[in-house]
């Protein structure tokens, strides 16, 4: 009898996760067998809140490639022991031999627990861990999947806003927080920004380095009495000596002793207007890099199909507890499997030799590893001059 796909999203949205859901489509119809999709991750997966795409036509799965977000749902829920049955029943019932979880650290862990179970009670399904992550803090892989077009959307706002910033002859301190909380490889892409146009953003500030208020400051000074417009980048994890959230300090607080609430970006503009100069726009980039379609990475977008295609063919291979990784080659990418165990629980981050510390920049090794994954234009579909999308939930 022939086994059946369930594939799943879990985490954070990307413009390019349902590009996977594509490219696992595609190739789980080559089996002969049905294809479902869980909404909301595994969360649906044990509410029986399945949809069958076996049978979904050729236009609509075109768009579904270029749609950002998780079309069918996520979660960030991770499985208890006493879950297992419950998913496995379901298993049974629909008679899914191959799973394909698409996410980050904690989906990498939640299949890679699916498969020892499956071990433990004799049930034969393949769990194959699909990556994606604006974070790009998967291990063991050369970058992960959505990264590329985040990366793109960061570089090019940057550009656009320090265009904005220059208009007038008035000294002016933009700061730009984003999103990485362990890891800078997001925050670093502002550096593809600088070119013989744009010469922004001059202090880019990553979580690998502990952050210094007095360091910064002095930092903020040195650029501002050279240039008198500065333009920073800072990641939202950014943290002290002491591995605390620089931003929760409590003794930052206004003329009326109201606390300075909010994320890194507020923080550090409390910080300069009080100590360097009062003109400073704060901008948090938040949710929108995180699902920019209208300028993803062609790289990005044809490299998640890829793993989503090679995961079915690795698990009709008869491969399982693996996840699919990247691996950078002369003429572009191309994937491996690695084990599920080497990747669950581990985080990745921005290679220290990477970072020019005295000049707040990165180097250009760190250049030559980001450029290549924003190159191209992924070519979305518009409708009435607007980007068209579809999503299943």
């Amino acid at each position: 009898m022939t086994r059946n796909v369930l594939f799943a999203q879990s985490g954070g949205p990307t413009a390019v996760i349902n590009a996977s859901c594509y490219g696992i489509i595609k190739e789980a119809k080559k089996s002969g067998g049905k294809i479902y999709a869980a909404r909301y991750g595994v969360e649906g997966l044990m509410k029986e809140n399945l949809i069958e795409m076996t049978d979904i036509d050729d236009m609509t799965l075109e768009v579904l490639r270029y749609s950002p977000s998780s079309a069918f749902g996520s979660c960030r829920h991770k499985l208890k022991e006493d879950e297992f049955e419950t998913v496995f029943k379901i298993f049974d019932k629909y008679n899914i031999g191959y799973f394909f979880y698409i996410g980050g650290n904690d989906s990498m862990t939640t299949a890679n627990k699916l498969s020892k179970y499956a071990l433990k009670v004799g049930y034969d399904i393949k769990a194959v861990g699909i990556p994606k992550t604006i974070d790009n803090d998967l291990p063991i892989t050369d970058f992960c999947p959505g990264y590329g077009s985040a990366a793109k959307y960061v570089a090019a706002s940057v550009k656009e806003m320090a265009l904005d910033s220059d208009v007038y002859d008035k000294g002016i301190i933009t700061i730009v927080e984003i999103m990485g909380r362990d890891s800078g490889f997001l925050t670093a892409a502002s550096a593809l920004a600088k070119d013989k146009v744009i010469d922004s953003p001059h202090l880019i500030y990553l979580p690998e380095v502990p952050f210094d208020e007095n360091e910064f400051l002095k930092d903020v000074e040195r650029a501002y009495s050279k240039k008198k417009k500065v333009f920073i980048t800072a990641s939202e994890g950014l943290k002290n000596k002491d591995g605390q959230y620089a931003y929760l300090r409590e003794s930052s607080a206004d003329a009326f002793n109201n606390m300075q609430m909010g994320g890194i970006g507020k923080y550090l503009e409390h910080l300069v207007k009080t100590n360097v100069e009062k003109r400073v726009k704060a901008v948090e980039l938040s949710i929108l890099q995180r699902s920019a379609a209208h300028i993803a990475s062609r790289v990005d977008n044809d490299v998640a199909v890829m793993v989503g295609s090679d995961g079915v063919k690795y698990a009709m291979d008869g491969m399982t507890d693996i996840m699919v990784s990247i691996v950078r080659t002369e003429g572009g990418f191309k994937t491996s499997p690695v084990p599920l165990g080497d990747i669950a629980g581990k985080i990745k981050t921005f290679p220290l030799e990477w970072i020019d510390k005295d000049n707040r920049w990165v180097t250009r090794e760190a250049i030559d590893y980001m450029l290549p994954l924003v190159q191209g234009e992924a070519r979305v579909p518009y409708e009435k001059g607007l980007p068209k999308y579809v999503r299943f939930i």
